[in-house]
């Protein structure tokens, strides 16, 4: 027995020996503000000796630790040196709170410098602390040198993905479209540790859309007293438009109070051209537009931390957008052998006046020493709009002539209110031998759209009740999800599921649509280092794509009396399957292949009928569509002032239809070029310049085949004053060749679209920075913004 037992510690002490563990967690100051690039140390029996330092986010990590006795020491320049002594038997999290000397030393910069594109299990993170594009710009203009971003008329989306939600340090921002650019501007990009890009979001993140989302990740200073900064621009397109904004934080111990304000005037001349191809007949459209936008917009809002990992915040953000277009249509109708056969002239004037107010409180709670915490979300969002667009149809025959009686007049007009109200919790458990999060949302939203037409007559607007509606609208949803992730030696594991509650009601004139559904949303993420230089990853995610609020609001926009755009109440939402395979080398190459499946995929159609000549655009579900991509990215550094990111992707769809007037099966074969390059003339980096290129194949995008377009812009700038005063040039679209052109294939009847939006343009502006430096502002966390990405 005693043999036996003395066995028995012999295989328990060499399975102890043999064992490999970890040692993670967070490093706080005294405030709990979290805190970057602190050095830490390890040493245990036989003279090992490990460093590391915390990343962005105060989060450090040792591995391949073996069992046995180990001190860890926690030191920092103004902080006061922590040692923690322990014997280690499994994973382990250790959270530490470093308080400050009494005795402050002088500031010191210490960089740890990092490649600057890393990866994790769900994200692509560009490291913008060390690129050079970062330096004297502002948050929209860095997101435009991020591969796998693009930037297009202030607009940001992924390649191959469309439009996407914005996140600050993990939290959704509120706003969007000219708001939330606006806002991103306000945001200088050296306060940008690094920009994370989440092509397919864990279960923690609403199911909502199939685009993505990009987190951008704050630097976290310390320091007490005011920072802002104030910028203005001059934007010479067609016509001149000009921006001027500012923010201002003010940080007193516990206490954080911030707001910005912006304001946008100017106008766009954008070009529509289409040919439709009748039968009998070919109709020739030329719309000139030339619309103008006076937009401003303002945040205020606060934080403070109650008690030791207690923090409550709120904030409220208001915008106006007043908004008139004077148009001109003219439509030429062509018969046998192209010789005109009748002209169609339309006068138009729309005024669009809107605006929204949103208020937003959170809560966030720290539940003991291991990191567990606990976020309350509730958030209010309230958006009104009142369209009206006054137009005339005169016609003419052949030889020039007016028709008798062809004249006439309409208005068309629609108000339209939307109101959200949402509720969201979330739980970070973090154990040693797993991590868990959980939580829950709930959202309930009402749209109610009156839309009315009218044509005048003797001077007065009599209503045509036929083309009148009034629409009302309910969506309500309630989620749970469960979300956990493990590390085993060289394997990252990561498994999420989330479900979605969804109960529709629309009313509409003698039309009542119900729908109920429950929707599962699973995720998966599995990471292997096969070595230093070699990483695998495979992810697997299912979406919904709700349509926005406009597709489902059945107001008529009318060029003329045969051309008009509708939404359509009864739009249904659309689902991903998502699955992706990739692999990084060096942290400098990245290869991606993916594929992904959608069902009731819905599109803008055109409907023409060749026996009334009327031509109505409707969103309707009808798309079962598979996109194929191969994707390589690269960065570089040729030269010290030279910093290069380029990607290819190559893609092929397949888009089957089940609409009888459209092809039944539409496929094509497609690709994407970027690079973008930074440069610096100066020692002191304070002359800078920048070249930026992508060319897009042609391609197929649902019913529609687009051509092929490219885009070529350039921008200089200077640093002044310490680099607070940043003055810069840049022409976007030089060779004025971003231009939308695609065909599509309605009841046998082709048509050509040749769209311009007036994106050549010249761009001075102006930022100027002041105050603490080392200020850092939390932002404000919110549960609403995929609700409200839809109103756009």
């Amino acid at each position: 027995m005693l043999r036996f037992s003395f066995f028995l510690f012999v295989c328990f002490s060499a399975l102890h020996s043999w064992a490999q563990f970890s040692i993670f967690g967070k490093l706080t100051d005294q405030n709990f503000n979290t805190l970057p690039a602190i050095t830490i140390k390890i040493s245990g029996s036989g003279s090992q000796l490990n460093y590391t330092q915390t990343d962005s986010l105060g989060n450090y990590h040792f591995k391949g630790l073996k069992g046995g006795q180990y001190l860890i020491t926690y030191s920092a320049l103004n902080f006061k040196t922590t040692t923690r002594s322990l014997y280690l038997t499994s994973d382990t999290i250790i959270n530490i709170q470093l308080f400050a000397n009494e005795q402050m030393l002088a500031d010191v910069d210490i960089k740890a410098k990092q490649p600057l594109i890393t990866h994790k299990i769900d994200r692509t993170i560009f490291n913008a602390e060390n690129s050079l594009a970062a330096i004297g710009t502002d948050a929209l203009e860095l997101l435009a040198k991020v591969p796998g971003v693009r930037v297009l008329n202030d607009k940001v989306s992924l390649v191959g993905k469309g439009s996407v939600s914005v996140m600050i340090d993990d939290k959704l921002v509120q706003l969007a479209g000219d708001d939330l650019s606006n806002y991103l501007k306000s945001i200088s990009a050296g306060n940008i540790a690094k920009i994370e890009i989440i092509t397919n979001p864990p279960a923690k993140y609403d199911a909502q859309g199939n685009n993505g989302l990009i987190n951008i990740v704050l630097k976290k200073t310390l320091g007490n007293g005011f920072k802002g900064s104030v910028n203005a621009g001059l934007n010479q397109a067609t016509y001149a438009a000009a921006v001027i904004g500012g923010n201002l934080n003010y940080r007193k111990d516990k206490l954080t109070l911030y707001t910005n304000l912006n304001f946008r005037k100017g106008s766009l001349v954008p070009l529509e051209q289409s040919n439709i191809y009748y039968p009998a007949q070919q109709w020739e459209v030329v719309n000139k537009d030339r619309n103008f936008r006076t937009v401003p917009s303002g945040q205020l809002g606060f934080d403070y931390q109650f008690s030791k990992g207690g923090t409550v915040g709120a904030s409220y953000a208001g915008g106006l957008t007043n908004f008139h277009s004077e148009e001109q249509i003219n439509t030429s109708v062509f018969g046998a052998a192209h010789l005109i056969d009748s002209a169609l002239n339309s006068n138009a004037n729309a005024k669009i006046r809107s605006h929204y107010h949103s208020a937003s409180i959170y809560l966030q709670q720290l539940l003991d020493t291991a990191g567990k915490t606990f976020t309350l979300n509730a958030d209010w969002f309230r958006y009104n709009d009142d369209k009206n667009r006054f137009f005339d149809n005169t016609s003419y025959s052949s030889n020039g002539q007016l028709i008798p009686g062809s004249f006439a007049e309409y208005l068309s007009a629609s108000k339209q209110q939307i109101a959200l109200y949402t509720l969201k919790a979330d739980f970070d458990l973090p154990y040693p031998f797993l991590k868990i999060s959980l939580g829950g949302k709930t959202s309930f939203i009402q749209n109610e759209s009156d839309v009315n037409f009218f044509k005048r007559n003797a001077g007065t607007y009599i209503q045509d009740e036929k083309q009148s509606n009034l629409f009302r609208y309910r969506e309500n949803t309630q989620a749970l999800y469960l979300n956990a992730s493990k590390n085993i030696k060289r394997w990252d594991f990561q498994f999420g599921l989330r479900g979605e509650y969804t109960q529709l009601d629309g009313v509409s004139v003698n039309e009542h649509n119900q729908i109920r559904y429950f929707q599962m949303f699973p995720t998966a993420f599995i990471s292997y280092r096969a070595s230093e230089q070699s990483v695998w990853s495979v992810n697997y995610g299912r979406r919904i794509n709700r349509p926005a609020y406009r597709k489902l609001n059945p107001f008529r926009w009318y060029s003329n009396q045969y051309v008009y755009t509708e939404g359509n109440p009864f739009l249904k939402p659309s689902y991903n399957n998502n699955i992706s395979l990739m692999h990084i080398y060096k942290q400098l190459f990245t290869t991606t292949f993916s594929f992904s499946k959608t069902t009731d995929g819905y599109n803008d159609v055109n409907f023409v009928e060749a026996l009334s000549n009327t031509q109505s655009s409707k969103p309707v579900n009808f798309i079962t569509g598979y996109h194929y991509q191969l994707s390589n990215s690269v960065v570089l550094n040729p030269l010290k002032i030279w910093e290069n990111t380029s990607q290819l992707d190559v893609f092929y769809n397949v888009a089957n239809s089940a609409l009888p007037q459209t092809l039944k099966r539409l496929t094509g074969l497609g690709a994407y070029f970027a690079s973008t390059n930074q440069f610096v003339f100066n020692q002191s980096k304070t002359v800078l310049g920048d070249i930026s290129f992508w060319y897009a194949w042609p391609t197929v995008d649902g019913v529609n085949k687009s051509s092929s377009q490219y885009n070529l812009d350039i921008g200089f700038k200077t640093l002044w004053l310490n680099k607070k005063l940043q003055i810069a040039l840049a022409a976007t679209d030089i060779l004025k060749t971003d231009r939308y052109r695609f065909s599509s294939l309605i009841n046998g009847i082709n048509q050509v679209y040749h769209n311009y939006y007036d994106s050549r343009q010249l761009r001075f502006s102006v930022s100027y920075n002041f105050g603490n430096e080392k200020i850092k502002r939390q932002e404000i966390k919110q549960g609403n913004e995929e609700e409200r990405k839809r109103n756009n």
